[in-house]
């Protein structure tokens, strides 16, 4: 499989980035607020994909206790992820703020479809922070003590 971004988290990805389509297109302050989401959200899962989640496509491999020929390449993103990371969850904040205003928003209008959106992505970004940030830190320790380095 190598070092990719895992289907399921492409997947999940992908259907934040629908339903920020979807919510974009409202007029009004709602619209309004889901772009300025959308936009944040944009340079944001780049580099969740590039940093934190391709590591994650080596768990499996690892599990089964082989050694990934990618190892190397997930002992050196780990350097960049760390520098990431802060960065990450500053975009977080930012975007727990527009999810906040869109909740209200879209109680306000009537469109609990995308009260429910923004619920389920606060508890995405918590996921990220708690589990996936972390397990995508692990692979590159991993990978630099089996390597030695």
């Amino acid at each position: 499989m190598g070092m990719q971004v895992p289907v399921s988290l492409k997947s999940g990805h992908e259907a934040i980035h629908a339903a920020l389509k979807r919510a974009s297109a409202e007029p009004g302050a709602l619209g309004e607020t889901a772009r300025s989401i959308a936009r944040l959200m944009s340079g944001h899962m780049m580099r969740e994909e590039k940093f934190a989640l391709r590591p994650l496509g080596l768990l499996k491999e690892l599990a089964r206790g082989d050694t990934p020929a990618e190892l190397a390449d997930a002992a050196l993103l780990d350097q960049s992820l760390k520098r990431e990371i802060p960065q990450m969850i500053d975009e977080h904040r930012q975007i727990a703020e527009l999810l906040r205003i869109l909740a209200r928003e879209a109680e306000a209008e009537g469109k609990p479809q995308y009260v429910a959106f923004a619920e389920e992505m606060l508890v995405h970004a918590h996921i990220e922070e708690d589990v996936l940030y972390p397990a995508a830190l692990l692979v590159g320790k991993y990978a630099a003590f089996v390597r030695g380095d």
